[in-house]
């Protein structure tokens, strides 16, 4: 049975539970997630004062919360309570109230804890080496200078989407509001005497408020995927929803696709620590990390346990061995299918012009490429397509992982009949000639493992004029492996314009 653990963040504007599931090979992923919108820090501006129906609405949902913990037979819980709480005046009062009447003990976290766990859901969940972080709550921001994969610098502001709407609410003159609200961001942030350091650093973006800018600007452009994980807006796109935002009443917010209806009166303001900061460290760009204070929190509290770095070395490799112990995939036979794949791959470099982000692709491809099995072995490589568009790979792009879909998808002889066509805006019939051709490599690996025997050790390959010739070498003649990877002897040819011919070469 899966170990549970429920990891609750008490924000300021919102509480949100992960339920994550742990199995007996250590694979790891959310089993239940549930969200309310509670505005725990409505009113906190004035007087460092919980208000009594705010926390009538975050009790009720902790109740809420607590009740499917229970059905879930959960067997730890965190309750991690974030500025709002921290900033209060009354904040023992709260407590003490959660734990009479809900059960549960809540640990408040400094913004320096909150800091910390956002990087660490981060830099676990994305490959990068140098950005800034920016997590906007409803009460707090927490900027993050990441070096070399480093922690370097971290604050906690004490301004977020609701307290800033709540602070600058008596300018009526909505332009004015914004302007004003605007320069002392940018005046706070820098105050901060490191920031200069960080001019042109990629901004990843955390919270509600820049989810919603992502999805506005994903609706606009027509993107098909809908995690916005990973996803990559310019400093003009970010812009240009900025200005739009800034025309528009809360009514006309309201209506906005990808703006929720809770959260149109405290977006714009919301937003202002984001503006400040591409302004100040003119930043070329923003990805949204879809990552964040629980998940660096799970990271730590698993990783430990395992005697992990608390830092993945590599994230895609992290994730790739993650999904595999989650669902299941045959270790063995995965990595004999990639090690052939790639060693088909590296040995024809002078019959194809494919690159260094093609192989990354076909590598993730061959580790994965049975993971529909978890589902049923009939139409697996269906099953698998769909769980790796659906699902996140860390430290792909959002264009390789759809590569990496369609090559699962593809792999077996009875192949896709709807070739993806509703990505067809980022992954163009063009691309799918491209990666069919790749797919050959994923196709031939695995039938030369069609034993699942690991008995093909070594492959030579000599290219002629026009035939492709592979030398096996292994303990056994691989009889089986040699018939079922010949299957593909007419599409090679197909796509390279070459005969293909196997051969034992011996021990």
């Amino acid at each position: 049975m899966d170990q549970k653990i429920a990891i609750i963040d008490l924000g300021s504007n919102s509480v949100r539970m992960n339920l994550m599931a742990i199995n007996e090979r250590g694979g790891y992923g959310i089993h239940d997630s549930a969200k309310e919108m509670v505005r725990l820090s409505e009113g906190l501006e004035k007087d460092n004062m919980l208000k009594p129906r705010p926390m009538e609405r975050t009790i009720k949902a902790m109740a809420y919360f607590k009740k499917l913990i229970e059905i879930n037979e959960v067997e730890e819980i965190h309750v991690l309570c974030t500025a709002a709480v921290r900033q209060a005046d009354n904040r023992e009062v709260f407590i003490e109230r959660v734990k009479a009447q809900v059960g549960l003990d809540l640990r408040v976290l400094s913004g320096e804890e909150e800091a910390y766990y956002d990087y660490l859901g981060v830099i676990n969940a994305m490959d990068l080496e140098d950005a800034l972080i920016i997590d906007i709550g409803g009460a707090s921001t927490e900027i993050i200078w990441v070096k070399d994969r480093r922690l370097e610098k971290s604050v906690s502001l004490p301004y977020g989407s609701v307290n800033l709407t709540d602070r600058f609410a008596s300018i009526k003159d909505q332009e004015r509001r914004y302007r004003q609200a605007e320069l002392f961001m940018k005046k706070t942030i820098k105050g901060l005497d490191w920031i200069k350091k960080t001019k042109k650093l990629p901004i990843i973006g955390l919270g509600g408020s820049i989810r919603a800018l992502g999805k506005v600007d994903r609706n606009r452009n027509g993107f098909p995927i809908r995690n916005l994980h990973n996803y990559r807006m310019t400093a003009r796109e970010v812009q240009e929803i900025f200005e739009m935002i800034g025309q528009k009443n809360e009514k006309d917010l309201s209506q906005i696709e990808g703006i929720n209806s809770k959260r149109a009166d405290v977006i714009a303001l919301g937003l202002m620590p984001l503006k400040a900061l591409l302004s100040i460290v003119k930043s070329s760009e923003m990805r949204i990390s879809g990552n964040g204070l629980r998940d660096g929190y799970f990271y730590k509290t698993y990783f430990e346990r395992r005697q992990w770095p608390l830092v993945v070395e590599d994230v895609l490799e992290h994730s790739i061995m993650n999904l595999i112990n989650r669902f299941g995939v045959q270790k063995e036979h995965a990595h004999q299918v990639k090690n052939i794949a790639l060693s088909l791959f590296d040995q024809t470099r002078t019959i194809h012009d494919f690159g260094e982000s093609h192989r990354r692709v076909l590598k993730v491809a061959s580790l994965v490429h049975d993971i529909g099995m978890h589902i049923d072995y009939y139409d697996h490589h269906i099953h698998g397509m769909y769980l790796l568009l659906y699902g996140k790979i860390h430290g792909l792009s959002n264009f390789e992982q759809i590569a990496v879909a369609y090559l699962v998808g593809n792999h077996r002889r009875d192949e896709i009949k709807n070739p993806l066509e509703e990505y067809r805006g980022i992954f163009t019939p063009v691309d799918r000639e491209i990666y069919a051709k790749l797919g050959i490599f994923l196709k031939m690996a695995e039938q030369l493992d069609r034993s699942l025997s690991s008995n093909v050790k070594n492959i030579e390959v000599e290219i002629k004029k026009d035939v492709a010739l592979l030398h096996l070498y292994g303990e056994e003649y691989p009889e089986l492996d040699i018939l079922s990877a010949l299957y593909y002897a007419p599409l090679f040819k197909k796509q390279f314009n070459m005969e293909l011919e196997i051969l034992y070469a011996g021990a």
